[in-house]
């Protein structure tokens, strides 16, 4: 059985539930709340010397980190209900899809560098507000373009099933909702976002579905 270590709000441990979803493999979630710096843990540090969700352990023998890596071996290992399309020109295109979401884009809205911003460098509200909004629409203007130009949109961001291109859209325009942010000037992505959140394997990955968000909802945090 894997063990999924994971945080409702994390952009990067959203992937995986929904990549896991998809695939229909089951797995257990072990919950680390990042509001109160349990990924600072000694226990938590052992899976993750980096201190950051999230990490995978497959059947107490590999221990893997970095969301990018963990899709990677989950389409290796679980090849069933694949993730990356056949042709290797469409792969490497899915995949630079990707990556505009998991290294340029995630950098700039996680909890590290928000408190990093408000704790270290006294940066006010309102300026780590501009800063968010700037990068974020840097990001889903080229997203929106790449669409266009380097894939084959139809019901997903590659064609009619989804990709690993959609597995990293929709946590990244849940991030971006949920930070009421204005994404009216993309409206693919927006109509993407809608078809993959009607499917199961999105909507129980969704942060607002997850355990350790009901079990703060009900505990007024």
């Amino acid at each position: 059985m894997l063990q999924l270590f994971t945080y409702y709000r994390s952009v990067s441990a959203h992937r995986v539930r929904i990549a896991l979803n998809y695939k229909a493999v089951p797995y257990n979630s072990v919950y680390i709340d990042e509001d109160i710096g349990e990924q600072h843990s000694e226990t938590y540090l052992r899976h993750n010397p980096q201190g950051l969700v999230p990490a995978l352990v497959v059947n107490d023998q590999l221990t893997i980190t970095q969301s990018a890596a963990i899709l990677e071996f989950l389409e290796e290992y679980y090849p069933e209900r694949p993730l990356l399309p056949k042709d290797t020109f469409d792969r490497a295109r899915v995949r630079s899809f990707c990556q505009v979401m998991v290294a340029d884009m995630q950098p700039f809205n996680i909890l590290r560098t928000y408190y990093y911003q408000r704790d270290v460098m006294g940066i006010d509200k309102q300026a780590r507000r501009d800063w968010y909004e700037h990068w974020m629409h840097k990001g889903f203007e080229a997203l929106e373009s790449l669409l266009h130009k380097h894939l084959e949109p139809g019901a997903y961001c590659h064609g009619d099933k989804p990709t690993l291109a959609d597995v990293c859209l929709v946590p990244q325009i849940s991030n971006a909702r949920q930070n009421d942010l204005d994404l009216s000037e993309y409206p693919t992505l927006r109509r993407i976002y809608r078809t993959c959140m009607s499917l199961s394997a999105f909507q129980s990955a969704d942060p607002e579905a997850q355990q350790d968000r009901l079990d703060r909802a009900v505990a007024g945090r």
